[in-house]
């Protein structure tokens, strides 16, 4: 949702006014670190922000000789503005990210390369060499 668009002090001259804001600011990013180290305690909840991640193109190059490179550089920052709040929250959260990553990646490619050995074993016992 977007920022509170309230001012929380009507008076910044007053010193009360100030102090109670400073606490409602604070209780506020409390709350959101709070939400986000719920958010990576999951897996689920790890494989949707690697997922939006990716999408941000978080990591990657945003060069495009088009103006869409203003587009790629913009959710690239969202991608970088994520990884800080992850970071802030749980930083081994983020490192156990990258692993599970990993590991879903290597398990695929496996996957992928005992499908291609089955299908080119069917072929040779059917005969159908190439």
């Amino acid at each position: 949702m977007a920022e509170n668009p309230r001012p929380l002090v009507r008076n910044a001259a007053d010193p009360r006014q100030v102090r109670a804001a400073g606490r409602k600011e604070k209780q506020a990013r409390e709350r959101e670190m709070v939400d986000l180290v719920a958010l990576l305690k999951t897996e689920p909840g790890r494989r949707f922000v690697w997922r939006v991640l990716g999408y941000c193109k978080w990591g990657s190059d945003v060069w495009d000789p088009s103006s869409r490179i203003h587009f790629n550089a913009g959710i690239q920052h969202v991608g970088n503005w994520l990884v800080a709040e992850v970071m802030a929250a749980d930083e081994e959260a983020f490192f156990l990210m990258m692993r599970e990553n990993q590991a879903r990646l290597k398990s695929d490619q496996t996957e992928a390369e005992a499908t291609q050995t089955k299908r080119s074993e069917e072929r040779v016992s059917n005969g159908d060499d190439e």
